[in-house]
């Protein structure tokens, strides 16, 4: 006898029997119907970002893309001529208002520089730390001189963590959010890159730590490009000997990695705090 028949037979004898063989509703999700998704929450109208080392590459980049989304700017470089060409770039192309703070971040006074800037456009809602520095000169961790170490930590690490703590109050009043620029070097051995990667991975534990820390009034985020050129071309012998391990077998255009800050800077992004978003082409890292 078939170990079903018994079964069967009782419920032949049930009466309604023939309902059981109805497959049910679906069942009503707990959780409601899904919102609409609503794209304006990419948009940055009516918000100010600070960008450091706005001037080229990836730094350029977003500030054209910001700008284009709707964000007012103040922007932060060394290279005054350079910074005041690209900000009038950025103007025209985009009808925002951009500011220009002609300094070097790792100044004591950098911050209050910034912060005039800011208080001529309006309140701060977005900072964005992408200055850095690979170091005057590259090789192994214990062959790089005080100078160098002092060099690096001070613009990849000090710098950013005195901006985060010049502008968390305002940042917590305007309920903005950071965005760090991180590094691969960071999270996995590049040979040479030692003192660079060493703190870029301070960076990425800052972020972490910010975001604890800030909320719930400020979302905190790293962003993690991968190999990146201002025409996609590996110029360097490091970059020619990392492409191998990407899988899309080149390097990034600046511009690859707007969409992905513009995420992480808007409202799209308002659970995602504490995060590292990649962008590296599929290096394994």
């Amino acid at each position: 006898m078939n170990r079903f028949q018994p079964v069967a037979r009782e419920l032949a004898a049930t009466p309604g029997a023939d309902s059981l063989c109805v497959m049910p509703a679906a069942p009503v999700s707990p959780f409601g119907e899904p919102a609409d998704v609503d794209l304006s929450l990419f948009s940055l109208a009516g918000r100010t970002s600070v960008i450091t080392g706005a001037s080229r590459n990836i730094g350029a980049a977003l500030a054209m893309g910001f700008a284009k989304a709707g964000s007012d700017l103040v922007l932060v470089a060394r290279d005054e001529a350079r910074l005041n060409d690209h900000a009038e770039r950025v103007r025209e192309a985009s009808g925002r208002r951009v500011e220009t703070v002609a300094a070097d971040v790792t100044a004591l006074d950098a911050a209050e520089r910034i912060g005039e800037a800011v208080s001529r456009v309006g309140r701060l809602d977005i900072l964005l730390n992408n200055a850095f520095t690979g170091g005057s000169t590259l090789g192994p961790i214990t062959q790089s001189p005080d100078l160098v170490w002092d060099e690096v930590i001070g613009t990849n690490l000090l710098a950013p963590m005195r901006l985060c703590r010049a502008f968390a109050g305002e940042l917590t009043a305007s309920r903005g959010s950071i965005i760090n620029v991180v590094s691969g070097s960071g999270l996995l051995p590049t040979p040479g890159m030692g003192a660079y990667g060493v703190s870029k991975a301070g960076l990425w534990m800052l972020t972490r730590y910010l975001a604890v820390e800030l909320a719930p009034a400020v979302r905190v985020n790293a962003l993690c490009p991968g190999i990146t050129t201002p025409d996609g071309v590996a110029d360097h012998p490091i970059l020619e000997g990392l492409l191998p391990h990407v899988p899309l077998q080149r390097c990034a255009k600046p511009e690859e990695l707007v969409g992905a800050a513009i995420y992480l800077a808007s409202g799209a992004a308002s659970y995602t705090t504490g995060e590292l978003l990649i962008a590296n082409g599929g290096r394994p890292w």
